[in-house]
């Protein structure tokens, strides 16, 4: 029995690895040029401009010869679901333990694997995860007591989240202790080797941990 249409169905993994790229760039806004997609693709100029006459065609963005990049209406949901299921991915190996150093690797492969149901699949697993806190010595980063050590384990946030989080440091797999525990009001103190931050109650709530006993 066939089900509801799906937008990806015979889009390859290279299409959506631009269309995923030209929604990057908007969310940046970072301007969409042949020469920056070369760049970050690790590919040549003339390459980039033989797939965009190809997603021209598909619909998928708007663009002519030396012309202005833009994407359609169906090609920045594509883009979108790609990123979406490439941030969840990272999310879940991130909690399943995969070193730090290859979660954004292994995520730009599974990113276009998997289905709706199983990007909800993985969702439910990380929020199951939440919902164990104790058990698992996992806890929110505000919920950490003074002198407590642990890894990072995932962050649950959007974009701006994760961004702010990471140029402070604090990204899955870093290694922190807790210098001084949060109050009602108050910001936790956080060490990363020789340096120790303030984090807002608000970012600190969207950090989870893996606490060292």
């Amino acid at each position: 029995m066939l089900g509801a249409p799906n937008i990806r169905m015979n889009k390859s993994p290279e299409i959506e690895e631009y269309l995923e790229t030209l929604v990057r760039y908007k969310e940046e806004g970072k301007e969409p040029k042949v020469k920056n997609l070369a760049n970050d693709l690790g590919i040549s100029a003339a390459s980039v401009s033989e797939m965009l006459n190809k997603l021209s065609k598909k619909e998928l963005i708007e663009y002519q010869s030396y012309g202005k990049i833009k994407l359609t209406k169906k090609g920045e949901q594509l883009g979108k679901s790609v990123l979406r299921k490439h941030r969840v991915v990272e999310k879940f190996l991130a909690f399943i333990g995969v070193k730090k150093g290859k979660i954004h690797e292994e995520a730009c492969v599974l990113e276009h694997a998997i289905s709706d149901d199983v990007e909800r699949a993985l969702k439910k697993t990380i929020s199951s995860g939440k919902n164990k806190l104790g058990r698992e010595n996992l806890k929110r980063l505000i919920d950490m007591k003074k002198d407590e050590k642990g890894t990072i384990l995932f962050v649950d946030g959007g974009k701006n989240v994760c961004q702010r989080l990471n140029d402070m440091g604090l990204t899955p797999g870093t290694t922190i202790i807790i210098g001084r525990a949060s109050t009602r009001i108050g910001p936790v103190e956080v060490c990363i080797r020789s340096s120790c931050l303030a984090i807002g109650r608000g970012l600190a709530s969207k950090v989870f941990v893996t606490v060292k006993k």
